[in-house]
């Protein structure tokens, strides 16, 4: 557990650079008070999680409650399954701050959402893979031409499969790709509707833990992300910095109890401890500033979503981070 001395530090540490923060926050601030007036009459800070995620963890140590009371706010937290339908809530209005895979923003900015990035946590090579029926025929990638592979359309599961094909040489028509939600994809698959499954944890663990499928072993590092509405954050930069600040000290609480954040959720979602503790020890936890490794990383990623013409524009993800370089000051890298 984490005493008040080690929680005091971890904040003290991201305290370095809130001088420069507070400026850039008195920027943004001028720039829309009437909105900001507004907003005040209504502070509830809307943030959208997915299961056995970071912000899952937050919203249930309730730590986040305390310190953004005291800015006169509360927390409404909105579940979503995956993460292309979070976006399009951020899009719609309806949601301030998310966190997702590394595929969903790519979709979400080629739409026109407004967004900005404000941190990256990293992802083990484990937290996702393809898998077959366990009688399958199918042995290698090479093996899904012709065949049916459910999948989130947009999620980072969506990524994994082009960049496999592509890693094989295998045109990414010579396989039919069924796009559905993480439930939808499990019934499909285990009524043998799919020939495959391209997912993430914690669903991949727990359809692993079945012991009726075979992995392909095709699982790559990848990162998920943090991120807020563009006018959220420049109305209201101190929540923004509150919310980044005990994501942190809630990522150092990740890494030293992991058999506990098991035991949470394995009541809540109903599924076996030991599971998921499988799933939580094979992530990696950090919170982490959005550099130009990041930002690399992810034009990467759209470039090649935009080079098989799966979204409908080339786009600039610098044009989501540039005005948050000074933010990424609150996360020790």
């Amino acid at each position: 557990m984490m005493n008040v001395y080690q929680r005091r530090e971890i904040l003290r540490g991201l305290g370095l650079g809130v001088a420069a923060t507070l400026a850039f926050s008195s920027r943004l601030v001028n720039q829309n008070v009437h909105a900001q007036t507004q907003r005040s009459n209504n502070e509830v800070e809307k943030i959208g999680y997915q299961r056995f995620s970071e912000l899952d963890l937050l919203r249930f140590r309730g730590e986040l409650e305390k310190r953004i009371g005291e800015q006169g706010w509360s927390v409404e937290w909105v579940f979503f399954q995956s993460g292309p339908p979070m976006l399009e809530a951020l899009n719609a209005g309806s949601l301030d701050f998310g966190g997702v895979g590394e595929t969903p923003p790519i979709f979400a900015q080629a739409a026109g959402t407004q967004f900005y990035y404000l941190a990256s946590t990293p992802r083990g090579a484990l937290t996702q893979d393809i898998v077959v029926p366990k009688d399958s025929p199918i042995q290698t990638v090479a093996d899904l031409k012709g065949k049916k592979v459910a999948l989130q359309k947009g999620s980072s599961a969506h990524y994994l499969l082009i960049a496999v094909l592509q890693e094989q040489n295998i045109p990414i028509d010579e396989v039919e790709i069924v796009s559905l939600s993480p439930a939808d994809a499990r019934s499909a698959f285990e009524q043998r509707n799919v020939d495959a499954w391209s997912i993430w944890d914690p669903f991949l663990a727990v359809i692993e833990g079945t012991n009726t499928v075979r992995n392909l072993k095709q699982g790559r590092e990848r990162r998920a992300f943090f991120l807020a509405s563009q006018t959220f954050v420049r109305q209201f930069p101190e929540v923004v910095k509150t919310i980044l600040q005990e994501a942190k000290v809630n990522e150092v609480w990740g890494q030293q109890n992991t058999r506990q954040i098991a035991e949470i959720f394995a009541k809540d979602l109903k599924i076996d401890p030991a599971i998921l503790e499988i799933a939580n020890q094979r992530r990696n936890w950090g919170l982490l500033p959005i550099n130009e490794v990041v930002v690399a990383a992810q034009q990467e990623v759209a470039d090649i979503f935009y080079q098989l013409k799966i979204i409908p524009k080339a786009i600039d993800i610098k044009e989501v981070t540039v005005p948050i370089q000074e933010y990424s000051q609150l996360i020790p890298s």
